[in-house]
């Protein structure tokens, strides 16, 4: 219950995969009920969804927070009422599955730094550029200006992704979205990208940049000690 609460008090999204269909949605928790041992999770996108959990489909959840990836199923879930929009109620999850990625150090990229990556999807001729906010060694953190979260789907593959290093130059991945979020106070989209078997260069240049990144937050500590 106590990770439940943190996604969220965390407004962490929520990756909702149906039992045999392929196509990913997003939602958030938006209630725990403890007495009734039930979570609430909002309205989903895109809003098919909708239909399938008002279908009574059963699904898995999928979840992330600080690098802790948290996976739970539901056997279907109750459309209910939440301040007159609709909502989805299903039962606390009798078994959680968590994993804590080691190994994988995320470090922050200040925003003045504007490292940009260009996001290009092969099919849907749509090309972004967003940027950093944090790197790890298998993904990253951006953000885009604008509310961009009906245009950018989680499963989505985009390849190329080409990132702009500073001294690494344009290192080529391909990412694919793993949450989106719009941030209505900033007007911006926040996405996190799971990068997806990159080559041994780029992976490379990749680790480079997180451990220099590492290097000079570890820096920035010591000054602010004295």
């Amino acid at each position: 219950m106590a990770l439940l609460k943190t996604l969220m008090q965390s407004r962490d999204p929520l990756t909702i995969t149906f039992t045999d269909r392929s196509q990913k949605f997003q939602s958030f928790i938006v209630k725990l009920d403890t007495d009734q041992a039930e979570l609430w999770i909002d309205e989903m996108i895109p809003r098919e969804g909708d239909r399938y959990a008002s279908q009574g489909e059963s699904f898995r959840i999928d979840a992330w927070h600080e690098g802790i990836h948290m996976r739970w199923h539901c056997p279907g879930a109750t459309q209910v009422q939440l301040e007159d929009a609709p909502a989805y109620a299903t039962g606390v999850p009798d078994e959680m599955h968590y994993h804590q990625k080691r190994g994988a150090f995320r470090a922050s990229v200040r925003r003045t730094a504007d490292i940009a990556i260009e996001l290009a999807h092969p099919e849907r001729q749509r090309r972004f550029t967003a940027y950093l906010m944090d790197l790890s060694a298998t993904g990253c953190k951006v953000r885009l200006e604008g509310d961009l979260s009906r245009s950018l789907t989680a499963g989505e593959l985009y390849t190329p992704a080409i990132l702009s290093l500073p001294d690494a130059g344009r290192v080529e991945v391909a990412a694919e979205v793993r949450h989106v979020h719009f941030r209505e106070e900033a007007n911006e989209t926040h996405v996190g990208l799971m990068f997806k078997q990159p080559s041994a260069l780029a992976q490379r240049s990749i680790d480079r940049f997180v451990n220099y990144l590492q290097r000079e937050a570890r820096r920035l500590e010591k000054e602010d000690l004295f």
